[in-house]
C-alpha cells in the first residue's frame, strides 16, 4: 500500500536531510525550518495518498457501484495545516435521485466548494481571539508562505464561530451560595456613531488563594449581539443544568446597575442585587470633584444606610456647584444612587461580597476589543466576545469552532488495507532498516553525527 511505502521511505528522507543540515554547521533556526519544511512535505503527501486511495476504495466497493454511477475524475486543490495539497478524486451521479457528489471529499469530512481545511480554520480563529486577523495569517505563515490569507478571509471565518453546546454533568454541584457579577466594555462597530457596547457576565462559587485570588469554578458568558433577555435565559439555564437548585441559599448580583443587567433579577430566582462599590465610588468622586468635604458625610450616610443625609450631601454639593456641567454631576449621581438604594444597602449588611468586573472586562474583553483603536463588523464583535470568554473559562476555541460543522464519518474503507500492509511490514525487515546503507553519510569516516544516526536505527531495529 502506497501510505506504508511513502512513509517509510520519508522518514529516510527526512533523516538524510537532518544530517545534511548538521554537517553543514548552519544556525538551529535554519535547521528548524528546514525540518519544518520536510515534514510539511510529508504531511501533504500522506494527505494526498489518503484521500485518493479512499477514493479508490470506495469507487471498488458493491455498495457505490449498486447506487451511484461514474460521471468523471476532477482535481482539486485544498490547503491544509500542511500547505496546499493537490489530488484527484472521482464525481459521481445518484442513480435513483440523481444528485451529484465526490464520495471521497464527503467522506472526509471536505465541504462541497470549501478551499481550506477546517483545522486550518479553527488555527487561525484560535489566533485571533489573542491577536489581530492579521497577524494571526502572519504567524500561522511563518514556516509557510502558502498558509498566508488575507484579513478579510479570517474575519469571514471569524463570524462562523458559535459556542458549542455543553452537555448535561453526571452530577449537579452542591453550593450554599452562588456570586454573578457583570460588567460591560465599550466597543465601536462599522457604521455606527455611538459605541455598543459587550455584555460581560460570569458567575463563580467563591474566592481562593493567598497572594493571587481565584474564582471558583468560574464560567465566563459575553455578547453583543443577543439581548439581555436572551443572555440571562442562557445563565438561568446554566445554573439549573449544573447546580442542584435545593441547595442553593443565596445567590448575588454584583453589578454598576445598568439596566440590562437588572434584567437578570427576572431570570435568576431570589437573587440578591448588590450595588459595585467601585461605580459608586466613582461617582460620588465626580459629583463632589468641587466640594470634596462633604464627601466624608456621603459615605457616612451610605455606612449609616441614613438616605436622607447622603440626598442631603449631594444637594449641598448642587448649591456649591458653579456651572451647569458640575450641577449635572450631581444630578446624575443624586439618580444613581436613589435608583440603586436597595443595592446599596445589600452592599452594607454583606460587606464580605466583592466585585471584580471592572478587571475582568479589562483583561477578557478590552485587551483584545477596545484597547486600541479598531472597529468591528456587529457579527465579528459578537463572535469575538464569545471567543473571549470561552479562553476565559479555560476552554479551546479551536475545538468549540470545529464543533459547528456536523462530524465526518470514520473513514473505515482504508481499514483492512492499512492493517494487511502493517502485518506484511512486521513479517519484513523493520522500518527503513533495509535502506539505511543507501544513505550517503552512513558511509565515510566517523562523526558525532553519524554515531547519532548508526544509534537512531539501532533503536529502530528493536
Amino acid at each position: 500500500m502506497e501510505i506504508i511505502r511513502l512513509v517509510e521511505e520519508k522518514v529516510l528522507s527526512v533523516a538524510a536531510k537532518v544530517l545534511e543540515v548538521l554537517e553543514g554547521e548552519i544556525s538551529y533556526q535554519s535547521f528548524e525550518m528546514v525540518l519544518q519544511e520536510e515534514l510539511n512535505g510529508l504531511g501533504r503527501e500522506i494527505q494526498k495518498l489518503v484521500i485518493e486511495e479512499l477514493d479508490r476504495e470506495i469507487k471498488a466497493g458493491k455498495a457505490r457501484k449498486k447506487e451511484w454511477h461514474v460521471v468523471r475524475k476532477d482535481a482539486k486543490d485544498y490547503l491544509t495545516p500542511f500547505g496546499m495539497i493537490s489530488y484527484s478524486r472521482t464525481y459521481y451521479r445518484h442513480k435513483k435521485s440523481g444528485k451529484y457528489s465526490y464520495l471521497a471529499d464527503r467522506k472526509a469530512g471536505i465541504e462541497p466548494n470549501s478551499r481550506v481545511s477546517e483545522n486550518l480554520k479553527a488555527q487561525l480563529v484560535d489566533s485571533s481571539a489573542v491577536t489581530s486577523y492579521e497577524n494571526a495569517t502572519v504567524e500561522l505563515s511563518r514556516y509557510n508562505s502558502e498558509l498566508k490569507l488575507s484579513k478579510q478571509t479570517v474575519a469571514n471565518y471569524i463570524k462562523e464561530f458559535e459556542v458549542k453546546e455543553e452537555p448535561a454533568p453526571e452530577e449537579k454541584r452542591k453550593v450554599a451560595v452562588i456570586y454573578i457579577e457583570a460588567d460591560e466594555d465599550h466597543i465601536k462597530l462599522r457604521g455606527k456613531k455611538k459605541r455598543s457596547i459587550a455584555k460581560l457576565v460570569y458567575l463563580h462559587e467563591g474566592v481562593f488563594g493567598d497572594k493571587r485570588k481565584r474564582l471558583k469554578n468560574s464560567k465566563h458568558f459575553s455578547t453583543v449581539n443577543k439581548s439581555p433577555d436572551q443572555l440571562w435565559y442562557e445563565i438561568a439555564e446554566y445554573i439549573e443544568l449544573h447546580y442542584d437548585l435545593d441547595s442553593i441559599e443565596q445567590i448575588f448580583l454584583s453589578a454598576d446597575g445598568a439596566k440590562w443587567i437588572k434584567v437578570g433579577l427576572d431570570y435568576i430566582f431570589d437573587a440578591t442585587f448588590i450595588l459595585d462599590k467601585f461605580h459608586l465610588n466613582e461617582y460620588i468622586k465626580t459629583a463632589t470633584a468641587h466640594a470634596e468635604k462633604l464627601r466624608s458625610g456621603i459615605y457616612l450616610g451610605i455606612r449609616s444606610l441614613d438616605q436622607e443625609k447622603v440626598l442631603g450631601a449631594l444637594k449641598e454639593a448642587h448649591r456649591q456647584a458653579d456651572c451647569v456641567a458640575r450641577q449635572k454631576r450631581v444630578i446624575d449621581t443624586t439618580r444613581y444612587i436613589k435608583n440603586n438604594w436597595e443595592g446599596i444597602e445589600a452592599q452594607v449588611k454583606h460587606p464580605e461580597v466583592g466585585c471584580s468586573a471592572e478587571g475582568h472586562v479589562s483583561h477578557v474583553l478590552s485587551a483584545r476589543m477596545s484597547s486600541r483603536p479598531m472597529a468591528w463588523s456587529a457579527a465579528g464583535a459578537d463572535s469575538m466576545a464569545q471567543m473571549r470568554a470561552v479562553r476565559a473559562n479555560g476552554e479551546s476555541v479551536k475545538e468549540h469552532y470545529l464543533a459547528r460543522r456536523e462530524e465526518a464519518p470514520v473513514i473505515v474503507e482504508l481499514k483492512q488495507a492499512v492493517r494487511r500492509e502493517l502485518n506484511r511490514l512486521q513479517n519484513k525487515k523493520p522500518l527503513g532498516r533495509e535502506d539505511l546503507s543507501n544513505i550517503p553519510m552512513f558511509n565515510g569516516p566517523d562523526s558525532l553525527t553519524r554515531k547519532a544516526l548508526r544509534g537512531l536505527s539501532s533503536c529502530l531495529a528493536v
